[in-house]
């Protein structure tokens, strides 16, 4: 009996003077608080240069096609799928009003949450 529980007071023992963990971010707020930086960083870029860039649509169309030794003639169906992006204007107002609204949702959530870094 003195051989486990001599382990095991001395587990306890060490386990008693460590120093304790600070509690962990709560992880949906972690996620959310994530996006949000990633957001804050887009529309701050985006004030800087002054547009944002937004992937184009991808184009289709039917193409005929006429075959040269045999006098084939093919129909086929044909998408544009690159990844193509353009640039939009922006309105300086608008993102301002998005900023905003973005640093003041990310101080709630770590006002709801201490655990979580504030480090953006």
């Amino acid at each position: 009996m003195t051989r486990t529980l001599l382990p095991l007071c001395l587990a306890l023992t060490v386990a008693a003077c460590s120093e304790p963990r600070p509690p962990a971010c709560d992880r949906v707020i972690a996620r959310e608080l994530r996006t949000i930086d990633m957001l804050i960083a887009e529309t701050e870029r985006n004030m800087q240069t002054g547009f944002r860039t937004e992937r184009a649509p991808a184009r289709s169309g039917l193409n005929l096609c006429f075959g040269s030794s045999r006098n084939n003639v093919g129909l086929s169906f044909c998408t544009d799928g690159a990844n193509r992006t353009r640039a939009v204007a922006i309105d300086p107002e608008v993102e301002a009003r998005k900023l905003s609204g973005l640093r003041d949702r990310r101080a709630e959530l770590l006002a709801a949450d201490p655990a979580c870094p504030a480090a953006e």
